[in-house]
């Protein structure tokens, strides 16, 4: 139960981000978002409770969502780079809510 609150958190976050950025079918937005978040999501913490450092782990998720998006999305290389990187950092911050 512990890590299904900041999942959802994290898949919402990243989700609006999408929305944002990309504007078209939302239905495939939200869904890629969950494929996306219930990839990453859950090896991060993983890796966290290993003892792995946070910033290190939040790099890794942002670097292998680029490639996500590029290819679940077919976004080019700039889009995939920026919205991977503000959706990381949103949703990081939201993890302090």
């Amino acid at each position: 139960m512990n890590l299904i609150i900041p999942l959802i958190k994290t898949i919402l976050s990243e989700f609006l981000v999408y929305s944002v950025f990309i504007q078209k079918n939302f239905i495939f937005l939200f869904f890629y978002s969950i494929i996306i978040n219930t990839l990453t999501n859950p090896l991060s913490n993983i890796v966290f409770s290993l003892g792995v450092n946070l910033f290190l782990i939040e790099f890794l998720a942002f670097f292998l969502e680029i490639f996500l998006l590029k290819y679940l999305l077919k976004l080019n290389w700039k889009n995939s780079i920026i919205i991977s990187l503000i959706a990381n950092l949103i949703s990081f911050l939201f993890s302090f809510i």
